[in-house]
């Protein structure tokens, strides 16, 4: 609750300073999403958009938000940029020049990079949905981050790997920026940990559809677990692919791979033995169970972290909006 007050107090000041001097005065307030709509990563990026326009449509039907006495509503604005940092510059760069958000939202940390060379000078926040911490090394004023760092999350899931015996462990990530640093950061807390790399073959988890040729290096090393860490439709099919090809090793998710969904892919017995992060609707948090139900309900599909967040965010901005008067 601490860090959601500062949040909002440190987006009040930002906010305000913007929009008095900038004088906003539509009735509808354009927000910006740019995220993987299609390919391998469609169901990841389409699970951060669902979450912010759940949130737009709440506030919508409240009645919207007043601001200096005067009522706005929100428009959720959406591109896909395909998981590619270039067209998530693009599209934002189009964000700003026909629509003039306020905000910004991507799930990526290419993307984010991208944007946070330009963010502040075009005047938007960005909140930049990844749990890469390189996003926070750029000096950045006019960034939020919801998510927490990808240290947190990983040495979870590597100390319940550990306790079940794993030693050897091997890594076929994705070939995105956040796999990239999600690769590094296990690998040298696993190290850290006593634990040996046994093999390393990443893989473009949003073209690739065939994971043999990567598993076929990966098993011939013979670990004890694999990291994975990309959305949970490949990485389901490689666990798949990797049970075809005889493994019964065990399996350590990076946060993007949502067990959950990724059920709907292979059978939990296939899954089985894996270690990732906690289903929200799971979580044993009054809170996380209220949204769960309401996702549920609302857009009929599995509720991730993904949507909690951008959801979250979505309200913390209105309400710094409201709290600034401008």
């Amino acid at each position: 609750m601490r860090m959601v007050k500062f949040l909002t107090i440190g987006i009040v000041v930002l906010t305000a300073a913007f929009f008095f001097s900038r004088g906003w005065a539509a009735e509808i307030i354009n927000v910006g999403y740019t995220g993987p709509l299609s390919g391998g990563a469609a169901k990841y990026g389409q699970n951060n958009l669902d979450g912010l326009k759940m949130a737009v449509d709440e506030i919508n039907e409240a009645g919207g938000i007043s601001v200096a006495g005067k009522n706005y509503t929100f428009k959720v604005i959406s591109l896909d940029d395909r998981y590619r940092p270039a067209d998530a510059v693009t599209n934002a760069r189009r964000f700003v020049e026909l629509h003039k958000p306020p905000f910004i939202f991507c799930p990526h940390s290419g993307g984010i990079l991208g944007m946070l060379k330009f963010n502040e000078q075009e005047g938007f926040i960005l909140h930049g949905y990844t749990d890469n911490t390189a996003i926070l090394q750029q000096g950045n004023k006019w960034l939020v981050k919801a998510p927490m760092s990808m240290g947190f999350y990983n040495y979870g899931v590597m100390e319940i790997g550990w306790k079940k015996g794993w030693r050897k462990g091997a890594l076929l990530c994705g070939t995105h920026e956040a796999a990239k640093m999600g690769e590094k950061v296990f690998e040298v807390l696993w190290k850290d940990m006593g634990g040996e790399i046994v093999a390393n073959a990443p893989a473009d988890y949003g073209k690739v559809t065939d994971f043999y040729p990567y598993l076929t290096k990966v098993l011939a090393a013979k670990p004890d677990a694999i990291f994975l860490y990309g959305p949970s439709e490949p990485s389901a099919m490689i666990i798949s692919s990797a049970r075809e090809l005889g493994f019964k090793g065990g399996f350590m998710l990076g946060s993007q791979c949502k067990l959950d969904e990724m059920e709907k892919v292979a059978p939990l017995k296939t899954l089985t033995p894996s270690v990732g992060v906690c289903p929200v609707g799971m979580m044993p948090l009054p809170l996380m169970q209220e949204y769960a139900k309401s996702h549920e309900q609302r857009v009929k599909t599995i509720p991730t972290s993904e949507s909690a967040f951008n959801y979250e965010v979505m309200y913390i901005f209105a309400e710094a909006m409201k709290k600034a008067g401008t």
